[in-house]
């Protein structure tokens, strides 16, 4: 006989859940930004590219600090966001979408991370809701650094995930 007295999940955030979606908030914010520099320094596709999935950061960004309320953190991860910048900008357009999409990669990993920790239920499917656009953002980038190896294109590494302790909330 099934056991009935389990608990069902909550689906508000707990406050573990909170900590965990405000620095998943913090990087979103951050690509949001990055986006925007890449977008007004590029003058080829890269910069139509850049403006369309800046916008994706930023509905990411919106649904987190909907999510959380008075909880949620109201900007980027500066160490994020100046390292990362830096990295995305001055260099050719292939150099700058293979970084991006090393980015992407990289968030999509974090997710994957964050996913795996959330105890909430609506925490849980918003980031679930998050991971598939970010994937698909590192495939176009790949395709716009040139690349087309597999490897490049399905290169998610669950090890890429950002760390909290290099770039801390």
């Amino acid at each position: 006989m099934a056991d009935t007295s389990t608990t069902a999940p909550p689906k508000q955030p707990t406050s573990a859940d909170a900590a965990l979606l405000s620095y998943a908030l913090g990087l979103e914010f951050a690509m949001v930004d990055i986006y925007a520099r890449v977008s007004a320094a590029a003058r080829d596709d890269l910069g139509a590219v850049a403006e369309l999935f800046g916008a994706h950061h930023r509905a990411a960004a919106q649904s987190l600090t909907g999510l959380l309320g008075r909880k949620a953190p109201t900007g980027r991860n500066e160490k994020f966001f100046a390292e990362q910048s830096a990295k995305a900008s001055g260099g050719t357009t292939r150099d700058t979408a293979a970084h991006l999409a090393g980015l992407e990669n990289a968030l999509v990993a974090t997710h994957l991370k964050v996913l795996g920790t959330l105890r909430g239920i609506d925490g849980a499917t918003l980031v679930a809701s998050i991971i598939p656009i970010e994937a698909r953002q590192a495939a176009v980038l790949v395709g716009l650094s040139g690349s087309t190896a597999l490897d490049d294109i399905m290169a998610l590494d669950p090890e890429a995930a950002i760390d909290p302790e290099t770039y801390p909330a």
